[in-house]
């Protein structure tokens, strides 16, 4: 007996917390993380450290430096030496093909040519450890921001704080990163910027959810500034009009692509540096320049392992690799222009039929940016990490009355869908699979798996769209 009277009972026949409350008759409580969980998340952090010395050999150790990161490092030290940034090159013979801002930014990441000095710099292994943990660091952070902003809204969240202690806080950050992880992967083996793009759409993303608008258009701004083409996910704004979501992204454009370059280069060499931008990969990319000295690496069709619909369009009507054009042809331009509208209009379709919560926010902009990857002139295959806003939508969705992250029939479906798709192509003997656009496709069936969630789901009257606003903004 107790003190006070009652019994003590063993502690191998006490409840656990959520096993009292089932047992009361109380709604669920979020089950907690148990030691084979624990061991799963230790394990994955070793997996992530691991890979990172395969990409430390593969960047750097080797007699031959594979991957992106040193056309970025390249530029960067261009940037700091007033060298052209679009004539430098990295010992592969690929040049840095984004606006000059990147570059800029990059400076202390530095690397020379071979034939110029390299004092001041650091050593080019240390450079690309950093890269890869703070793309690392971009990944767990874009997750727990989706997450977090989900969880505003979320029933059974609301009713439990989520802590880290919860099998669900980690399901909804984990299972869309584990979906998407080979484009992630492939992004982290190359070195590239998908995961830092992934950062800021996300904080776009968790900014329009919260209502800050000149906040999300701000972080849209940054990631029109790294790459072009986030430019189209202004349609958003525009078709909510959001002006001060169209305000912020003006503001940070200005800042991001004159303010910077031109503190950091001067207004001559700024306008020298958009001109030759301009010259060898804008206008050939879109008005058909004449400068064909980036054809081979990006600019024909058949340069790289694109995704794109007009890639896919292409690669289907000319199977054999050996006979296939290197430029598509006016009339499969004008289908994938097409189709790339028709996505469009489907997208504007969910945009009407959608609710105001976080979870439909999330999964429209999500929904978007699929949309963008398509029907943009060139999509590679570690695009697709950008799928990871969709995916937590609908995987939020899928756990809105629940408090176990369990898959389900129908997210279990897309999980393996997705990373079958973004398996496939890259083993051997797997090319034709990557040249008619299999990632593409799992990425339609994303599309179209939002917009039947979102269709599903009833438009809440004008109280319980109201109510729902408030609690968004309470929670902001």
């Amino acid at each position: 007996m107790s003190g006070n009277g009652s019994p003590r009972w063993p502690s191998s026949l006490r409840l656990r917390p959520e096993e009292e409350h089932r047992t009361l008759g109380l709604a669920d409580v979020p089950e907690r993380l148990g030691r084979l969980d624990r061991i799963s998340l230790a394990s994955l952090a070793i997996a992530f450290l691991v890979f990172g010395g395969l990409v430390q050999i593969r960047s750097a150790l080797l007699p031959r430096r594979l991957g992106d990161w040193n056309v970025f490092a390249r530029a960067a030290w261009a940037a700091r030496t007033g060298h052209d940034l679009y004539d430098v090159s990295d010992d592969n013979g690929f040049h840095y093909l984004y606006p000059p801002t990147f570059a800029i930014l990059l400076g202390p990441l530095a690397d020379s040519p071979p034939n110029e000095s390299h004092d001041g710099l650091l050593p080019y292994p240390v450079t690309v450890l950093y890269w890869y943990f703070l793309n690392v660091g971009c990944l767990a952070l874009a997750a727990h921001w989706l997450a977090s902003a989900l969880e505003e809204s979320s029933p059974s969240f609301r009713r439990y704080q989520p802590s880290p202690a919860d099998r669900r806080w980690w399901g909804l950050r984990l299972w869309p990163a584990l979906a998407c992880l080979p484009p992630i992967g492939h992004t982290l083996m190359r070195g590239q910027v998908g995961v830092l793009l992934l950062l800021l759409l996300s904080g776009m993303i968790v900014s329009a959810v919260r209502g800050r608008s000149v906040r999300a258009g701000g972080w849209l701004a940054c990631a029109i500034c790294l790459k072009v083409i986030p430019a189209l996910l202004l349609v958003y704004p525009i078709f909510r009009r959001d002006f001060k979501f169209l305000g912020g992204c003006l503001a940070g454009l200005l800042v991001g692509l004159v303010a910077v370059p031109v503190a950091a280069r001067g207004v001559r060499q700024t306008c020298d540096d958009y001109r030759r931008w301009n010259q060898v990969m804008l206008a050939p990319a879109i008005a058909n320049g004449s400068d064909t000295s980036r054809a081979q690496e990006v600019l024909n069709v058949t340069a790289t392992d694109s995704q794109s619909l007009l890639a896919m369009f292409h690669n289907t009507w000319f199977l054999d690799r050996d006979t296939r054009p290197k430029q598509a042809a006016p009339l499969t331009r004008m289908l994938s222009l097409a189709s790339s509208a028709l996505l469009l209009l489907v997208w504007l379709a969910m945009m009407r039929r959608s609710r105001q919560d976080a979870a439909s926010t999330v999964l429209l902009l999500g929904t978007l940016i699929e949309v963008m990857l398509l029907a943009s002139p060139v999509c590679h295959l570690h695009y697709f990490c950008l799928s990871v806003p969709l995916v937590a939508g609908l995987f939020a969705i899928g756990w809105e009355h629940s408090t176990a992250p369990r898959l389900g029939k129908w997210l279990g479906a897309l999980v393996v869908v997705n990373l079958g798709a973004n398996v496939v192509p890259h083993f051997p003997g797997m090319e034709v699979w990557r040249d008619v656009g299999l990632a593409g496709y799992a990425a339609l069936v994303l599309v179209a798996a939002a917009a039947v969630v979102l269709w599903r789901r009833k438009v809440p009257s004008d109280l319980h769209r109201a109510d729902a606003t408030i609690g968004v903004r309470a929670a902001a």
